[in-house]
Parts: C-alpha cells; structure tokens; sequence
C-alpha cells in the first residue's frame, strides 16, 4: 500500500470533516468515500484507523464507522495538550527570536487589531464575516509562528492537529463580542512584547492566561448549548477557512520558512 496515497485520503478526509460535510453521528462509508476521492479502498481504510486512532472516528460494534459527536472532555484534554507546547514553545521563542521574527509578530498582532477594528466600526453585535476570518488567521498564525520560531516542528504538528481536531469537536465555536475581541488581542499583543524583551515568565503567564480564558469560553457555549438542547452545529465556516489557508497539505504554512537563527536581540 502506498503510503502517500493514505497520507491523501487522511488529508481529504479531514478536510471533509472540518467542513462538516461528514457532520457527527454521521456513518463514514470506506466504500463511498474510496469511489468519491478517486482511489481504491486501501489508502482509505488506512486514512480511517488513523483517524479513529486520534478520537475523530469511532467504531461500533456490528455498526461500522461513526463520526464522533462532540465531547466535552476532548475539549479540556486538547487544550492542555496545547498549554503544554505552547508553554514550552514561547519559552524557547524567548531564547531563539530574531528580529525578523519578532517582526512578523508584531505583523500577527496587527492583522488581529485591525480586524476588531473593523468590527467596532461595523456596529454588529457578534464578529462574523471576513473580520472573523480575518481575525481567526491571524490568531492561528501567531501561535504557528511561536512553534515555528521555538524550532520544534512535532509540537508545530501536533498543536495544528489538535487546532483540527478542536474545531471539529466545536471548539472556538463560541461567539465573539467586542470585548472578548479585544482582550483576546490584547492577550497576543502582551504575549509578542514579552517575548520581545526576552521576558519568558511574562511572555508564559499571558500564554496560559490566554489560554486559559478561550477554553473557559469555549466550555461555557458548549455546556450552554447542551442545557438548552442546541444541536450540535459545525464550526464556523470562517474558523475552517482560517484554518485551511494556514493547513497546506496537511502541512502548516508557518512551519514552510526556516529562517536562520540570528544573534541579534530583538527590541
């Protein structure tokens, strides 16, 4: 079996999955999907073990293959896997930033502030739109971008895996008001300065808290929903195009330039 042909059934799956074109509860079809990505049902079985393997798809005794509907430990359990990375990451980015680096930061957090900008200056209630997406982008590619500067690529791999895999279980399907925009980026901007001034205890304590507070809020609309008997709903459709313009191939944008470590320090 070609390995690089379950490699794209893996990859094509997912992408179906994050898009909610294989919604939970929802029976996956080896067969099905076999004949619809154009392959034979090798790749296919394979791309479907590995998915099961990370909790994404559940096996049913004399049933077959199910999508797994949204849980709410998943969520907690994602995101400390992610506090720990990234916990370590921003502690290594402290050691590793160059200019260049803490440049393209700056850029992340500049994107993020002139999306809530645009928000604030729309009079919606909710960010939704090309702001949301546009703010969604940027916030993704400053976490990318601390892993990639941190120089470890298999954290890079797994906190974009569990990013996925948050948003098919509906995290950060919460909605966002003017004042959650803004504490979020002011979060971003006091993580960037730190980091900057090589200040890892600050640049750590707002990671976490960051965090922290975006799990909170991600919990809270999941247990609401739940009380209140909502269906479970797909993740945003901006939240899935953040994340696939940022997921090429499976593989992130961020991680793609390797700069040369530079001994300059950044200010």
């Amino acid at each position: 079996m070609d390995s690089s042909l379950s490699t794209v059934a893996y990859r094509q799956i997912r992408r179906r999955l994050l898009r909610a074109a294989l919604p939970a509860g929802r029976k996956v079809s080896e067969h099905r999907l076999a004949r619809e990505l154009k392959m034979s049902r090798t790749p296919v079985r394979e791309a479907i073990r590995r998915l099961e393997s990370e909790g994404v798809l559940r096996q049913v005794a004399s049933s077959g293959t199910f999508v797994a509907a949204p849980d709410r430990q998943q969520l907690i359990d994602l995101a400390e896997v992610r506090m720990a990375l990234e916990s370590f990451a921003v502690r290594r980015a402290v050691e590793r930033i160059c200019p260049a680096q803490a440049a393209e930061l700056r850029a992340a957090c500049d994107r993020m502030l002139a999306a809530a900008r645009a928000f604030r200056d729309s009079g919606a209630a909710i960010l939704d739109g090309a702001p949301l997406r546009d703010y969604l982008t940027a916030d993704l590619a400053f976490h990318l971008l601390l892993l990639r500067i941190a120089g470890n690529r298999h954290a890079t791999k797994l906190v974009t895996d569990s990013q996925v895999r948050g948003a098919m279980f509906g995290y950060r399907s919460h909605q966002r008001d003017l004042r959650h925009v803004a504490r979020m980026w002011l979060h971003h901007a006091r993580i960037a300065r730190a980091v900057r001034r090589r200040d890892a205890r600050r640049a750590r304590l707002w990671l976490e808290r960051h965090l922290q507070e975006s799990l909170a809020a991600a919990l809270e609309a999941f247990d609401a929903r739940r009380a209140d008997g909502i269906p479970d709903a797909p993740p945003p459709r901006e939240l899935s195009e953040a994340l696939e313009a940022l997921i090429t191939d499976g593989e992130p944008q961020a991680t793609r330039r390797t700069p040369s470590r530079r001994k300059e320090t950044a200010r």
